[in-house]
């Protein structure tokens, strides 16, 4: 119910973030026939992970084409796969050590994020917590059914986020290690289905995969450096759980069982993606999202043994770790309800429309959102990069007014541009709450009129803007 709650609360409010329209168009050229040319990622995004486009399909078709309606399904896999943890870590571990995993999973701000948006990192989310949970039952039953399981969720994984490619093995090496470091046997026939998922898998990847991969985003300047990745990853996860993760997986190693072996090494194979895919891969921080449950898991071992030695000496002190423990994020969470962690171009947008006026232009850095919610108002919608606003100056020299609408941040627009913008523009809106963390997801409008004098428009202005 915590789970539902927090995942529904204010699902069609948000708006969609450019990645989602993205993710919306690329649906329709998988099932609705929209001509794309072959080549582009566009076309081959949806083919390479159609678990997670049909997710959409479904959703959509079900629900109806609008924010709610797309991710409804979405929505419905965050809150399964936090109740997957509580039933399937429950008799490989203690009921505490389930019950805090799932609240902590319920709990974290970025699978509530994922939640709540039409992308894929839930949908694979979803199948890589299956997968490994799934391995944790077939090592502790030793049935080969749970493993079978876990072999076809790893599978759908990988059709939902080509790069958990690196799911079915570590799943063998953390069951291997829980095997030989604990000195017990797994049956020949969980072998045989391990054994026949990877050569299956290779066959996929080399076939399939591969060609479709060609070039896969070698033009693309962004990439996260292997510091960037792993501060990236201890704000995924969150500083106090991240502490606490060190400390369980010192226990589940220290403890030598043949569980903590195997989420020891689900833990390290977590953060060995954090520092390998960097070098690999134009690399973004939520494509190791999905396999944060190793380190939650050991979190809540930690939280576990802790609260289990506080019952020995005061029972309230006991009740208030776990709890207070478990709201180790509540500030994050808090502030992601504010605005959703995204930028509002749906307010910005109706703003303009009911002040627009005949002759108008519109310019800004992200007028593929902006014509999403335009509502066939407000042409021409006029691009201008984040780096190269001198073009503003001049689009200002150019008949009609000028609509500004910029995203903003933290750090704030480039010093030049809140001067030039200063003398030379009037600020209509900010959309955006203020948030309890010190992130800022904020939506700035400005309008700007054609000047008498040429202090803010031609060459000169351009220069003093770069």
């Amino acid at each position: 119910m915590l789970a539902a709650a927090l995942r529904f609360f204010d699902l069609g409010m948000w708006p969609y973030s450019g990645d989602e329209t993205a993710s919306l168009y690329e649906e329709r050229s998988l099932f609705h026939g929209v001509s794309i040319p072959p080549d582009s990622q566009t076309y081959r995004l949806p083919r390479l992970i159609p678990a997670s486009y049909l997710a959409f399909h479904i959703s959509h078709e079900l629900f109806g084409r609008n924010e709610w309606g797309t991710r409804v399904v979405i929505a419905s896999l965050g809150v399964l796969s936090v109740m997957l943890v509580y039933w399937l870590l429950s008799g490989p571990f203690p009921p505490i050590v389930a019950t805090v995993s799932a609240m902590l999973v319920a709990l974290l701000p970025q699978h509530v994020l994922h939640s709540q948006e039409t992308r894929f990192y839930m949908v694979a989310a979803f199948f890589a917590f299956a997968t490994l949970l799934l391995g944790s039952r077939a090592l502790s039953t030793r049935s080969t059914l749970y493993a079978v399981l876990a072999v076809v969720a790893a599978f759908l994984a990988v059709l939902a986020h080509t790069l958990l490619v690196l799911l079915l093995p570590l799943l063998l090496l953390a069951v291997g290690a829980a095997t030989f470091g604990k000195g017990g046997a797994v049956p020949r026939a969980t072998w045989i289905v391990f054994a026949a998922g990877m050569a299956a898998m290779v066959l996929v990847l080399v076939f399939y995969m591969r060609p479709l991969l060609g070039g896969w985003n070698e033009q693309v300047t962004w990439g996260y450096s292997v510091s960037h990745a792993v501060l990236a990853s201890v704000v995924m996860l969150g500083w106090p759980l991240t502490l606490l993760t060190v400390v369980g997986l010192a226990l589940l190693l220290q403890e030598r069982t043949a569980q903590g072996y195997y989420w020891a090494v689900c833990c390290l194979g977590w953060l060995g993606a954090t520092l390998v895919l960097p070098l690999l891969v134009p690399y973004h921080t939520e494509y190791v999202f999905p396999l944060v449950l190793g380190a939650i898991v050991a979190a809540a071992y930690a939280i576990s043994v802790v609260n289990q030695l506080l019952r020995t000496r005061a029972a309230v002190a006991a009740v208030a770790w776990l709890g207070l423990s478990c709201l180790a994020n509540l500030p994050a969470l808090a502030s992601y309800y504010v605005d959703g962690s995204r930028w509002n171009l749906k307010t910005a947008a109706a703003y303009v429309r009911s002040n627009w006026l005949p002759g108008d232009r519109v310019a800004g850095d992200a007028m593929g959102l902006f014509h999403q919610y335009a509502a066939h108002c407000c042409e021409p919608l006029i691009a201008v990069a984040p780096g190269s606003q001198g073009q503003l100056a001049h689009l200002v020299a150019g008949r009609g007014r000028l609509w500004i609408v910029l995203e903003n941040t933290r750090a704030g627009l480039e010093p030049h541009l809140q001067r030039w913008l200063f003398d030379c523009a009037v600020h209509k809106l900010s959309v955006g709450g203020r948030r309890f963390d010190d992130a800022q997801f904020s939506v700035e409008v400005y309008l700007a009129v054609p000047p008498a004098n040429s202090t803010c428009t031609g060459s000169s202005a351009a220069e003093r803007l770069r």
